[in-house]
């Protein structure tokens, strides 16, 4: 028997996380109904740490720095890249390397880059991001300056030639996989995560800057000074970015870190299978956007009768304008919708695949081929293809379910799987796109690559559909057991007279 007295103050765990904030998106209602409370620390951490959201022209002087320069790095480093195709072959030429040994020093570079993008995980947490942005770097300027003096090789010593080349190739492939994935972790983490996805998309615009003016600009060097002066000058350039992204990066980057270790990306598949689909998605439309690479210039040449290079130089150039133009354009869209990112990414895939679709065209739709339907198809094309950097937001949304608390661990994993499905579907892309030239033409190649797109969209559809679902099907029985919670307590607290004679005092249940 005891008095009346006020009842005892339970609150629910995972209740008052979902009280702290009114806005849903997918990644925050599935984390927050998960019952385990590990998972549910880690909800109530990243709510803690959540900001106002912050605009591009109000940052900090240090962050705008920085921001030039990842923006410079993207745009010397892809203009060099982007010299070697056109440039590298006629030096080969003249050492008596064959085509076939010419592709196999050209994807290389793939392979290379697939190794290293997966070992991210494992190698970033371990020299720390930061070292491993500036070596990165540093490294591929150094490799590219070397690609200059490719030509001062004899003439009669082929395989010499084939080595050498195929060494600088690798150690490009991995010093630049290095630096650009270390990239990503320093933009999840420097920057405020109102405005990452706009950064992305800014960066990426200076990629796309730099492969569409890349071959130009080695033509032109190449006309003033020979086939050295292009690397020379492009390394040149990049070298001069890593001095100064050495005084904006963030020197406690590293020692920031809650804690110590490393992760592949197999690892990170294992904890959060659900990346595969965005990671799935990045590999189709790095596949879509390298398909053509290998063909455009002999379709050109077979269906128009097109030989200046000039021209076709012109058309390579339309898909990454495209793309250069598209990537800030998706990372806006995304920026200022966060919660419809998913439906952003599956938008695009539909318009790439009509794009792709009709470029050929198919043969189904009996339209007659023409050059400005194909240039306009490029340039779309390139718009659409930019819908894939955005998917590396996916992949990290998705990730935060993993249980890694350590954000730049998570960051190096996630950019890592990123550049391994990109890796991937560039070098099947390139070596589809020249096998099925090969046995079907131009018209079927691309009705073939929008199959692909289309079968594409119907899994990140299904997935989509599958998880609303479910979704719904949680929140449902999430509700019922909150008020059955909250009948059992009210039963439990509920205030019993002893007698009518003496109401206040109780005997609660």
């Amino acid at each position: 028997m005891k008095a009346d007295v006020g009842n005892d103050n339970l609150i629910d765990t995972e209740e008052c996380v979902l009280s702290q904030t009114g806005n849903y998106d997918d990644t925050q209602t599935s984390t927050k109904r998960v019952q385990n409370g590990e998972n549910i620390e880690l909800v109530k951490e990243d709510l803690a740490e959540e900001e106002e959201p912050v605009r591009l022209l109000s940052m900090s002087l240090k962050l705008k720095v920085l921001l030039v320069g990842l923006c410079l790095t993207n745009y010397f480093y892809y203009t060099a890249f982007s010299m070697t195709p056109p440039l590298l072959p006629g030096v080969a030429v003249k050492h008596g390397v064959s085509e076939a040994q010419i592709g196999f020093i050209l994807c290389i570079y793939g392979i290379a880059a697939i190794v290293q993008s997966s070992l991210s995980g494992l190698t970033i947490p371990k020299i720390g991001v930061r070292f491993g942005y500036l070596l990165g770097m540093l490294g591929a300027s150094f490799t590219l300056i070397s690609y200059g003096f490719l030509d001062k090789i004899d003439y009669e010593k082929t395989l010499l030639f084939i080595i050498v080349a195929c060494l600088l190739r690798v150690t490009e492939a991995l010093f630049a996989t290095l630096g650009l994935n270390a990239a990503v972790a320093i933009i999840f983490h420097q920057f405020p995560k109102s405005v990452q996805s706009k950064i992305l998309g800014t960066t990426n615009m200076f990629m796309g800057a730099g492969m569409t003016s890349g071959p130009l600009i080695g033509g032109i060097l190449d006309d003033l000074g020979g086939y050295g002066l292009p690397f020379c000058v492009g390394g040149s350039c990049l070298l001069f970015t890593v001095a100064i992204n050495y005084c904006v990066v963030d020197k406690d980057i590293d020692s920031s870190k809650t804690e110590r270790g490393t992760s592949s990306v197999i690892t990170l598949l294992r904890k959060a299978p659900a990346i595969l689909v965005p990671a799935f998605v990045r590999l189709i439309i790095g596949i879509v956007i390298s398909f053509q690479m290998p063909i455009l210039a002999i379709y050109l040449t077979t269906q128009f009768l097109i030989r200046s290079k000039s021209i076709e130089g012109a058309m390579y150039s339309l898909l990454m304008l495209g793309y250069c133009i598209g990537s800030p354009i998706w990372g806006w869209i995304v920026g200022n919708n966060p919660k419809h990112l998913r439906s952003v990414i599956l938008s695009g895939l539909v318009m790439l695949t009509v794009t792709v679709f009709l470029m050929g065209p198919c043969p189904w739709f009996h339209i007659t081929p023409t050059l400005w339907l194909l240039s306009l198809c490029l340039f779309l094309a390139g718009i659409c293809d930019a819908v894939g950097l955005i998917t590396v937001v996916d992949i990290m949304n998705r990730a935060k379910l993993s249980g890694i608390k350590d954000k730049l661990l998570l960051s190096a994993s996630v950019s890592g799987t990123y550049y391994t499905a990109l890796s991937i579907g560039t070098t099947l892309g390139t070596f589809l796109g020249g096998l099925f030239y090969q046995l079907y033409g131009f018209g079927w190649t691309t009705t073939i690559v929008g199959f692909i797109c289309v079968g594409t969209i119907i899994i990140d559809g299904a997935y989509m559909a599958g998880e609303y679902v479910f979704n719904e099907r949680s929140m449902d029985r999430e509700d019922i057991e909150i008020n059955e919670s909250t009948r059992l307590k009210g039963t439990a607290n509920e205030k019993i007279p002893i007698s009518e004679d003496f109401p206040q005092y109780t005997l609660e249940q």
